[in-house]
Order: structure tokens, then sequence, then C-alpha cells
């Protein structure tokens, strides 16, 4: 959805000029001061900077704020506007990052689903985060892999230059992932010779490409964003960092407009396809190619 795109690029612009708005009505004056006279001319200019960053940099908002915040204390006469200004520039900067924070619990459009996969077995995660807002199907196969496919809002980025690498090292960084793993492992757990319980279960990367290619076609090929996970457990077993009781493959694809499309394949250990299929490329497969067909019915 564009428009939501839009607005989210929007939202910190106009957080930001609602707070001057504010203090210009609440400030008594002689009529020499403007609106945007605690931040001046080129602190108007920056804040439109940072919205039109969020469709073009890697990062989005996450890189071009503190760039922002540099340039404006940069130069001596910067930093003395500062000193000068330090209140209301805090309470305007503070308004534009909750505003974009905001933007992340706009609604995202429902997950890819291949019509090869059937009825998904659950349409939510009861276990996911609440913010971003983000949608999750869930399907397991007759030999027990756990698909979901995801669709989640990028707060901080509506552009797709390095979207898919920001948003996967952020999962990791603040362990999202773990989180919306419980119910793939809940899923799988009748198939282990123990109960997994997954308030034990740590994921552990596993060295692996960067980015996938996957031929779709004969002559198309589309590349992914690509991580690899071991289950542990650290219920059982005298290892520490726990045991291995299943792998995990997630790929990604960012699109316009603040959207990430997440496919994450979950199978326990000693699961055929780990020896024939190991990258899981015969549901990324299914999964580009529904998600081809999506977008061109649009």
């Amino acid at each position: 959805m564009m428009w939501q795109g839009a607005l989210q690029s929007l939202a910190p612009l106009l957080g930001a000029g609602g707070a001057l708005w504010f203090l210009h009505r609440r400030r008594s004056n002689d009529g020499r001061q403007t609106w945007m006279e605690p931040v001046g001319l080129d602190g108007v200019r920056l804040l439109v900077f940072v919205s039109v960053s969020m469709w073009l940099l890697p990062g989005g908002a996450l890189l071009a704020i503190p760039l922002a915040l540099g340039l404006s204390v940069a130069s001596p006469a910067g930093r003395a506007d500062w000193n000068e200004h330090r209140t209301p520039r805090f309470l305007v900067v503070g308004v534009a990052v909750l505003c974009l924070i905001a933007s992340g619990f706009l609604p995202v459009e429902t997950p890819v689903a291949p019509e090869s996969w059937g009825q998904p077995l659950f349409t939510e995660n009861p276990h996911a985060p609440p913010f971003p807002a983000s949608e999750q199907y869930t399907w397991v196969t007759g030999d027990v892999v756990v698909l979901q496919s995801l669709r989640l809002r990028l707060p901080h980025q509506t552009g797709v230059l390095g979207a898919e690498w920001t948003a996967m090292t952020l999962a990791s960084v603040l362990n999202m992932e773990t989180a919306r793993m419980h119910q793939a492992i809940q899923l799988i757990d009748n198939e282990l010779p123990f109960t997994l319980d997954p308030e034990d279960v740590v994921l552990e990367d596993v060295p692996a490409p960067s980015a996938l290619d996957v031929r779709v076609q004969s002559d198309v090929m589309i590349s992914v964003a690509y991580r690899q996970f071991d289950i542990k457990t650290t219920a059982i077993g005298l290892d520490p960092s726990g045991t291995k009781v299943g792998e995990v493959v997630a790929v990604a694809s960012a699109s316009w407009g603040g959207q990430l499309d997440l496919l994450i394949i979950v199978r326990p250990i000693a699961h055929p396809t780990l020896q024939d299929d190991g990258r899981g490329e015969t549901w990324i497969r299914d999964w580009l190619l529904a998600a081809e067909s999506y977008e061109a019915g649009q």
C-alpha cells in the first residue's frame, strides 16, 4: 500500500510541524518571529531530508535521523542555536520520533499464500510482538514442515534499499525471532521424542550466504535475503549452549511502501528434506511465484 508508505514518511514531518505550530501559538511574540524559529529554515530542511531519506537510504530513518542531528551541530553556529533553543528542539525531535514509531502500527496487507499449500492452519500468531504491525499465516505439511508467511510493517523505512538486511538484523538484536518461532516450535513438538518447551529454546545463527538466488522459471531468477538458524534447547543434554533439535530457514523480500515479506521454514532434526533441499528452495520457489502472481494482479 503506497499511500501508507507516504503517510509513514510524512509522519515525522507532520509531527514536527505540529509541535512547532503548538510552540508558536503558546509563545507570546511581536510578530517578528516565525513558526519555524526554534529550528530555523535549515532545521525544516533537515526534517524534509529525513522524510525523503526513508525512501532512498538503506535503513531509512535509522540512518537519516542521526545524520540530520549530526549535521545540525556540525558547525559552531549550529551548536549555538542548540544552546539557545535546546528545550523546543528536543520537543520537536521527540514528537517527530514518536510519530515515526506510531506509523509502525499502520496495518499491512495479507501475507503471501501459495494456493498449492492449501488453507493455512493459523492466520495469526498470539506470540508475535504487537509492534510493528504484522500478519502471519502458518501451514504444517504432512511430514511436519512448518511454513510461516509473514508481512511486516517497517516503520523506519519505506524504500527497498537494504531493507531486508536492516530488518533481519534488528530482529536478531531485539530477539524478535524467538517470539515468532514460539508457535512453530509448539507445532513440531509432537515429532520429537521429548517435550520441547519454547521458553528453553534458542536460535543460533548458522554461517550461510546473505542472499539466495532462486530460479522460479527457466529464465527468471529472483534474489532474496537469506538467513539460517539451528534450533537448540537448553533443557536437555550436557552442552550448555543447547542441544540441536531442528533447523530454520528465513528469507525476506521488501516492497516499496514500508512492507517486508518473510518466509520461515522450520524442520525438526533429521527431517529427510534437510539432506535433499537444505535451503528449502522448493517452498521458497512456491512462495516467490505466489508473490509474483499477487503483484501482477494488483
